[in-house]
């Protein structure tokens, strides 16, 4: 991914060159490919390039019209063709995607922003109307971050550079700590108080000190799609997800796809195949690259990655547990936000070393698929919308079917899948509804007050006014994959451009608005994909049922350091900062080593632990550099003695 940033000084005094030159040098080793910087003024934005695609190799950024207007670009444009069409009046002859989004707002105005599919983040500035503009696609793709003080705002792809140039001390914002520890923070939320990101789907418009956060896009409840035939859906679906994948790679160079013998990494490697061998991708060649659980019996899905690689026809690249274990040491590391996947840090620095060494710059993943595609059979869905509806045969019918499905007493049924998640949030919060009834036992209650954390605990509220509880359940999940995937715990772990075709908007939309009987049948997850790339997918994977997960590869690493985790938490800095109660913490630990199903909830607070410490190594009384104290083992040894 490309990076940008920029300063705007509300005095309209000049913006001094050093906080450029600052701001284009922490940048730098985002963008190898050059780059530039535009001052006039008050205002400054400054762009590094990482290209990865032929259109973008023309690119001159910072863009900046005759008139004035400036533009800082970090994305990929999936409707370049239909925006072409409707701009050839503003268009030159150079259509790079920056010029193509130069000329929609142009047109359009604000209104641009809804017309523009793709993965990105932006800075635009208006000289007529002395406006700032920040967006960020609807997924969250790509990062984008301010810092506004009462002179000034600065913003960056790059959160770290943006706390050290800020020059503040750095506060906690410990509402996005109750979101990481529960399920996801909120996408607008960073781990710092005054530091915001900008939100997905929105756009953050300053005029002089006036700052205004819009949404330009949502999930429509009034949109359906209704065909007669399943055929018709099928069709439907294959055509908007070919067009996902055949989105992300564009590319000049090979891809690279996640392969992790899931129906949805599985999904996208074969239809990423299937286009680049029919010559209708840009991309030249595509490799997969493997995460064997060779450790862990339970989790190992070699077998299914074979059928698939069989299946195209060639093999990928496999790293085994064995020689890139999951390792906490490594999170001392010290991402700039506490990150989970740090205690996959051996795998994905691997994964990174070998792409560099190809010249390859874009990652395929399949996230998102559990909640677009509908992974798991819930019983709410099916039994609530009658319910809503007045449909008291049919969900009469639905309690008998679930409860033998569940092997549950009737009543247990209607209660628990049926009326509680008809209830309003509250409600659901005071009776200890689902999800809140599983908070850890070592949560500090006064923190749980105060961050009204049992109320996260059911995921994101719906923007969007959906009536019936199916559509409302399905546009909760993509909310969550919203958060997951703009929390860029992956983007930290990686130098190259994420791309997630599952989260394609037109995909999503459609997704939406079909029936629920479409995406979810009884004793089948996921009908309508395994239906549609039935000729697309090995047999042995559309049969799949579930998948295997990392649980039990991170209960081993647990195991195999367990004194120095024990060391690390015996005095802890989540306990000082009153988001845990330390007793409880140690005893659920000590449980965890004689096979707690739950010890898995730890890797979330022992990555927070590190991350605090960390910060403390960042205050201005000691500005340590953590990465300079040697080994990842002597780092927790250091900071076992700490504490």
């Amino acid at each position: 991914m490309s990076a940008i940033g920029g300063i705007y000084n509300f005095d309209r005094l000049p913006v001094h060159f050093e906080m450029v030159s600052a701001l284009e040098e922490g940048l730098a080793s985002r963008g190898p490919d050059g780059g530039g910087h535009f001052v006039t003024g008050s205002i400054a934005f400054v762009y590094r390039a990482l290209h990865t695609n032929k259109e973008s190799r023309r690119e001159i950024q910072p863009l900046v019209t005759s008139h004035g207007h400036i533009l800082c670009w970090d994305g990929r444009l999936d409707n370049r063709e239909e925006l072409i069409h409707s701009l050839l009046s503003q268009l030159g002859s150079d259509e790079t995607d920056a010029e193509i989004v130069m000329a929609a707002y142009l047109q359009w105005g604000i209104d641009f922003l809804p017309r523009i599919i793709g993965g990105y983040a932006l800075s635009l500035w208006d000289p007529f109307l002395n406006s700032l503009i920040l967006a960020r696609d609807p997924i969250g793709s790509h990062d984008l971050y301010y810092y506004r003080t009462p002179k000034r705002i600065m913003w960056s792809t790059d959160l770290g550079l943006l706390l050290e140039l800020s020059e503040v001390n750095l506060e906690v914002n410990e509402h996005y700590i109750a979101g990481y520890l529960t399920r996801l923070p909120e996408p607008w939320q960073t781990p710092f108080k005054n530091f915001a990101a900008v939100p997905p789907a929105h756009a953050v418009m300053l005029r002089k000190q006036s700052v205004q956060v819009q949404r330009f896009w949502g999930l429509n409840p009034d949109h359906e799609i209704r065909y007669k035939t399943d055929s018709e859906y099928e069709q439907h679906f294959r055509e908007l997800f070919r067009e996902a994948v055949k989105s992300c790679l564009r590319s000049d160079r090979t891809v690279w796809c996640d392969l992790s013998g899931g129906l949805d990494s599985s999904s996208v490697v074969c239809m990423a195949d299937q286009l680049i061998n029919n010559g209708e991708a840009q991309a030249p060649a595509l490799e997969t690259v493997s995460c064997l659980r060779d450790r862990s019996p339970s989790s190992n899905e070699t077998k299914f990655i074979r059928y698939v690689e069989e299946k195209i026809g060639k093999a990928g690249h496999h790293l085994p547990e064995s020689e890139f274990p999951v390792s906490f040491a490594p999170a001392l590391n010290a991402s700039i936000i506490p990150n989970p996947l740090d205690i996959f840090d051996s795998y994905h620095r691997k994964v990174n070393e070998l792409m560099r060494f190809s010249g390859a710059r874009v990652r395929l993943c399949g996230n998102g698929g559990d909640e677009i595609l509908n992974s798991v059979p819930s019983p709410s869905a099916e039994l609530s919308d009658p319910l809503v509806n007045g449909n008291f045969l049919q969900l009469l019918r639905g309690l008998r079917s679930w409860s033998r499905e569940r092997k549950k007493p009737y009543l247990k049924v209607l209660w628990q899948d049926t009326l509680l998640p008809t209830l309003p949030r509250p409600l659901q919060v005071a009776l200890r509804h689902g999800p809140v009834k599983r908070l850890p036992v070592w949560l500090d209650p006064q923190f749980l007050k105060r961050t009204n954390l049992r109320e996260l605990m059911l995921g994101p509220n719906d923007p969007f006014g959906f009536y019936l509880p199916s559509s409302r359940s399905q546009c909760i999940g993509f909310l969550s994959a919203v958060r997951d995937t703009s929390a860029g715990y992956v983007r930290l772990l990686q130098d190259v451009d994420i791309r997630l075709p599952i989260l394609h908007r037109p995909l999503v939309e459609f997704m939406q608005a079909i029936p629920k009987n479409q995406r979810i049948r009884p004793g089948e997850t996921r009908s309508l994909q395994r239906r549609a790339l039935r000729d697309l997918l090995p047999k042995e994977i559309l049969r799949r049922k579930g998948k295997g997960n990392p649980a039990e590869a991170i209960f081993r690493a647990l195991c195999h350091e367990f004194t120095n985790v024990h060391c690390l938490l015996s005095e802890s800095y989540v306990a000082r900062y009153g988001y845990v109660n330390q007793r409880a913490l140690m005893a659920a630990f000590e449980r965890s080593r004689f096979g707690d199903k739950r010890a898995a909830e730890f890797f979330r607070i022992i990555s927070l632990e590190l991350w605090l410490r960390s910060l403390e190594q960042r205050r201005p009384r000691s500005k340590r550099n953590v990465s300079a104290m040697g080994s990842p083992e002597a780092r927790l040894a250091e900071t076992c003695s700490m504490a």
